[in-house]
């Protein structure tokens, strides 16, 4: 196993390797690369919700897929769920339509889109209002949703809570490290990114959590972020790891620790 050295020494070393990934290159073969085809913040954000939600195995099957939905969908993606008109296109059958999610699943995640969308002129605009109720709900809303480690209620687990538990697409579980909703998270916060979009200032980069995906679990274990577990494998992709890494990474990126994503998931895809 390999440790990165504590100190100056190691938060030099993370930042190179941040500096190496977090560029425009990085989208070319990246689920990331649709929400920058688009200009309309509801068509980015509603782009963006699909392709990282959808962000499961191979990723040249993850882009096809989404490019799939994207052809039906045309010039405004938000205009095509607002209409209705993508009921043709997923109905409703138990086949699969990528995966373990069937056309089902997806008729039902595109059913909750738009009942958003009919409410408010935006995603980012309709969950900013909901969390905020959620925060003024704290005491009672903290038994059903899972707290990060700043106390504040994650923003991921507000999402989920509109979406039934038969959309299996997202994440419903409160141990859940809700790996994709974190990564949508990641794009719709971060801003000053050639990469993530920054769209949603509400939200503090200080409160996201690191998506776990299997390359950023395996280089975080192998650098000794992250213990093992007792089969020498990595941990499970639990809520508690996330937090758990995530707090590690403050050292490296005080005020944006998910900035060490790019150079956890960089690492993994190289060594892939």
């Amino acid at each position: 196993m390999d440790f990165l050295p504590e100190g100056i020494a190691g938060k030099k070393q993370m930042q190179a390797l941040a500096d190496k990934y977090e560029n425009a290159d990085f989208i070319k073969n990246d689920p990331s690369q649709f929400m920058h085809r688009f200009s309309a913040v509801e068509d980015i954000e509603l782009v963006a919700f699909l392709a990282a939600n959808l962000a499961f195995g191979r990723r040249d099957q993850i882009i096809g897929h989404v490019q799939m939905i994207l052809d039906k969908a045309g010039t405004s993606p938000a205009k095509w769920v607002l209409s209705g008109a993508y009921k043709p296109f997923f109905p409703e059958s138990d086949k699969s339509f990528y995966r373990m999610f069937s056309f089902r699943t997806m008729r039902i995640f595109f059913d909750v889109l738009s009942s958003i969308l009919k409410q408010s002129s935006s995603l980012g605009d309709f969950f900013h209002a909901e969390f905020l109720k959620a925060c003024k709900e704290a005491d009672s809303f903290s038994k059903k949703i899972a707290r990060a480690h700043s106390g504040c209620l994650l923003l991921s687990k507000v999402i989920a809570s509109f979406f039934p538990k038969e959309c299996s697409i997202i994440p419903h579980g409160e141990s859940s490290a809700d790996k994709r909703l974190q990564m949508f998270l990641r794009w719709m916060v971060r801003d000053s990114s050639p990469v993530d979009m920054g769209l949603w200032k509400w939200y503090k980069k200080t409160d996201l959590l690191i998506p776990l995906d299997t390359h950023v679990m395996q280089e975080a274990t192998r650098l000794g972020f992250l213990p093992p577990a007792s089969s020498g494998k990595c941990r499970a992709a639990s809520l508690k790891t996330a937090v758990e890494l995530t707090d590690k990474m403050r050292q490296y990126f005080p005020d944006d620790p998910c900035r060490a994503d790019f150079a956890l998931f960089g690492l993994g895809v190289d060594k892939a």
